[in-house]
């Protein structure tokens, strides 16, 4: 009788064991199928053109959020319970077990993420400014809210992402459909009506299906990097071909999107792909071809933008040097000599530690590069340098830091950086709340803000760093940063595992540098964190093998 009281307690262990797999898978399937609605429908949706098109970009983002991770964290409960149901009547655990995967094994990144959640949160009751700290600022939508959405995206994919390479399947062909329409748009040519009605100046305000070329900017910058590492390190041809012509399109519009803050960003995750790509002389040789590939479509755009050239577009700096500069040029043909001498080196010894030297020596040279042009722009807005050098240095806007310097953003960064000066201690430390920024300027700055900006509302720092500052105080900027940090270091180190890993990383640099300029948005965001829970759960399952 006792056999059979044993065999029955073990089919319904069994039974139980099997519901919980069960459950995982559709969790997993779950978590895939949320993250591709996101790709499909922040990148696709408007509901009016560009009229209140981040509104409306939010409004879909926000609705699958809502929806998809209800069903998420309803079946996280529900499996949390068969799980410890189990614990109690002596069933062995799962090695899948959810508070394994939830609590055990924390990386030093998933210890940011939560201290960030953390802080947020305190900010808001810091802040003060309940309502406004709940969904943010109209039109940025970036409250406590957004913050946790982003946070379930890490943790999420981090711990259930096992159908990543389809959502970063989805992900990629959105982004280059949203690319394509891009290059098609600076040629004047509009395959999905969001042009109609709009004069000159408009339209080159505007850009594919993202909006302001600025928001546009911030999503090409975080999608790109992606199609690059496919195109860099994929084994198979097919899949090589694919990045390529994915790479290509994209760089064709990021070379005519006309925001000089992208550049920032390709040269950051550019510097990321060459710190790796140098360890062998095959990725190595992809990376000459990246670059060739870069300048290249410079030119082809050059040409092609004639066709229909739009007179009230003018490009900044950077552009106009890519597009109509001869040093490009010089730089298109100095590339393709570098692959063809790469090319006939193929069958030599490749001296790995050598170029383990040359990597770290360009990564130190691009740091002593940056602080020397920083150098520049304090010198040279002073007055210390004259001479032939100061004159040069006067015509290049960037290296005369004023209240105009980066279209208004010396000013806005100086207003900023008083705003936080005037600060209380509580509020230095934690904040004045998520995307409250203007909430406190306008409660407490207003005369000031007035006089800056008149009627204009000043929602963030146009720089995300400082703006995370300001919102979440001091601890919270420390963690916000620490995930960006702790996500690209680990990343590289465990790059060779799985490519991907140096894809997650680049666009982490990128979204950094990029943002460096500008701010959290529903075009960027979100992705970002996709791309750090892709790259979490392969470090996890690099745990998992070791």
């Amino acid at each position: 009788m006792s056999n059979k009281i044993n065999k029955a307690k073990n089919k319904k262990n069994a039974g139980t064991a099997s519901g919980e797999k069960i459950l995982e898978l559709w969790i997993e399937y779950i978590v895939a199928a949320v993250m591709a609605a996101m790709c499909v429908a922040v990148s696709f949706y408007a509901k009016e053109g560009y009229n209140q098109i981040g509104n409306a970009k939010f409004a879909a983002y926000r609705m699958v959020m809502a929806v998809g991770f209800s069903i998420f964290l309803a079946c996280c409960i529900v499996l949390l319970f068969l799980q410890m149901n189990g614990r109690k009547k002596g069933q062995k655990l799962l090695a899948a077990d959810l508070p394994m995967r939830l609590k055990e094994k924390l990386s030093v990144t998933d210890f940011c993420v939560l201290a960030y959640l953390l802080f947020t949160t305190i900010s808001v009751v810091c802040g003060g400014f309940y309502e406004d700290a709940l969904w943010g600022s109209f039109g940025w939508n970036m409250g406590w809210m957004s913050q946790l959405s982003f946070v379930l995206i890490y943790l999420a994919v981090s711990r259930f992402g096992k159908h990543y390479r389809v959502v970063l399947s989805v992900f990629c062909g959105s982004a280059f459909v949203v690319f394509l329409i891009a290059v098609l748009h600076r040629m004047l040519i509009d395959p999905i009506g969001f042009y109609e009605g709009l004069q000159g100046y408009q339209m080159a305000q505007f850009l594919s299906t993202m909006g302001q070329a600025t928001w546009y900017a911030s999503y090409l910058v975080v999608a790109l990097p992606v199609g690059v590492a496919v195109f860099l390190f994929a084994e198979k041809s097919l899949w090589r071909v694919l990045g390529g012509v994915y790479t290509a399109v994209g760089f064709a519009s990021l070379v005519t999107q006309n925001s000089d803050s992208a550049y920032f960003a390709l040269a950051g995750f550019m510097l990321v792909f060459f710190s790796v790509c140098i360890q062998k002389r095959e990725t190595l040789n992809r990376f000459a071809e990246v670059c060739t590939l870069f300048f290249a479509a410079g030119k082809v755009m050059h040409f092609l933008m004639q066709i229909h050239p739009n007179p009230d577009l003018e490009y900044d700096f950077i552009t106009n040097l890519i597009l109509d500069g001869n040093v490009t040029w010089i730089l298109l043909a100095l590339c393709l000599i570098f692959c063809i001498f790469l090319y006939g080196r193929r069958n030599r010894p490749y001296q790995e530690v050598r170029m383990k030297w040359v990597s770290r020596a360009v990564l130190l040279a691009a740091a002593v590069a940056l602080a020397g042009v920083v150098c520049l722009v304090v010198l040279q807005s002073k007055g210390v340098l004259a001479g032939r050098l100061g004159d040069v240095l006067s015509s290049v806007s960037y290296f005369n830091w004023n209240d105009a310097w980066g279209n208004g953003r010396g000013r806005i960064w100086s207003f900023a950086v008083r705003v936080f000066a005037g600060e209380s201690v509580l509020h230095k430390f934690f904040g004045v709340g998520p995307d409250c920024f203007s909430s406190y300027v306008e409660t407490v700055h207003s005369e000031e803000a007035y006089l800056l900006w008149g009627d204009k509302t000043l929602t963030n720092a146009h720089n995300e760093w400082l703006t995370t500052l300001l919102n979440t105080g001091i601890f919270g900027a420390l963690s916000y940063i620490g995930i960006f940090v702790t996500a690209v270091r680990r990343y590289l180190r465990a790059w060779q595992q799985d490519f991907l890993l140096a894809g997650a990383a680049a666009s982490a640099v990128s979204y950094m540098a990029y943002n460096f300029f500008c701010y959290q948005q529903v075009c960027c965001t979100p992705f970002v964190f996709l791309m750090l829970g892709v790259g979490e759960y392969l470090m996890r399952e690099r745990r998992g093998q070791d």
